[in-house]
């Protein structure tokens, strides 16, 4: 099934060029080529579709965008809590805590009982990241956004997701337990509309929070700062245990000022993306950093 000319007319440049490639390669293709460029249009080209070849594109998307996550996860660990045990416990010989505890004491002897072991386990940690997706949030920025919580989700356990334009809703629960490709799909799949509501971002943020079991919950909020509907959110943010910002775009002094605010108030760090280019590299470095306190 091919698209029709007036699809096409109302389309332009990458959209238009991919449309007409999978139309001609037809609905049987195995692979879609331009998975990065599908991710990128995903909004206008997506809507364009036929439904077959729309699943098929959006699972070359999906790729695309895991694929860069993975790679800039490509030598990161995944966090971690230590934990020293005495001799017999769990865990692995630390031969430095061991002598710093002078396991051989004032004879030389080896004294078992002074033994240390270290154990590590996964950190347990909630995480709640806060989506603006208003109107402003199109094309490349969305595949990067995408990107940015695949890689949250690629790290850690427990990863809610909550979006906002006007109003706020979550896409993903903190205990819900999904694929990173599932996580993506439904980043991909928020329409772009509405204005900005922080403070409505934040407060559905602290909510999943609470339903979270770990006992260490952070916030992680990615916007400009530019709220135009709602109330100031900076208040909101001093009911975090933590939260993180990013904050994205050109830094305009008075969001620049607001993410600074918010992540003063939350106890929290900010962080910088002028470029949506640089945003999975600034969340890679904020995962990196999330354990420090």
């Amino acid at each position: 099934m091919k698209p029709t000319a007036g699809l096409l007319s109302h389309d332009s440049g990458a959209a238009s060029s991919l449309i007409e490639a999978h139309a001609a390669a037809g609905e049987d293709q195995s692979e879609l080529p331009g998975g990065w460029e599908l991710a990128k249009n995903w909004r206008k080209l997506g809507a364009q579709l036929p439904a077959p070849l729309r699943r098929k594109a959006r699972e070359a998307a999906i790729d695309a965008i895991l694929r860069r996550a993975r790679d800039l996860l490509r030598h990161a660990a995944r966090p971690v809590a230590l934990a020293e045990h005495a001799w017999p416990g769990p865990g692995e010989l630390d031969l430095e805590r061991s002598l710093e505890a002078g396991f051989l004491g004032v004879s030389g002897l080896v004294r078992p009982e002074q033994l240390r072991l270290t154990q590590q386990s996964p950190r347990a940690l909630a995480l709640v990241t806060i989506l603006d997706m208003s109107l402003s949030m199109t094309g490349e920025k969305v595949a990067l956004i995408a990107v940015a919580v695949a890689i949250l989700r690629l790290k850690l356990e427990k990863v809610g997701v909550v979006v906002f334009d006007t109003t706020a809703h979550r896409l993903v629960g903190v205990e819900e337990e999904l694929s990173p490709r599932e996580v993506v799909r439904r980043v991909l799949e928020v329409p772009a509309q509405g204005y900005t509501n922080i403070e409505a971002g934040l407060e559905r943020a602290l909510i999943e929070l609470r339903s979270g079991r770990e006992r260490d919950r952070v916030g992680l909020l990615l916007t400009d700062g530019l709220a135009n509907v709602g109330r100031n959110p900076v208040p909101v943010a001093r009911r975090f245990p933590r939260l993180h910002v990013v904050h994205l775009g050109d830094h305009h002094p008075q969001g620049a000022r607001c993410c600074r605010e918010m992540a003063q108030e939350g106890h929290g760090r900010i962080y910088r993306a002028t470029r949506y280019a640089d945003l999975p590299g600034v969340v890679r470095r904020a995962v990196r950093e999330l354990f420090r306190g």
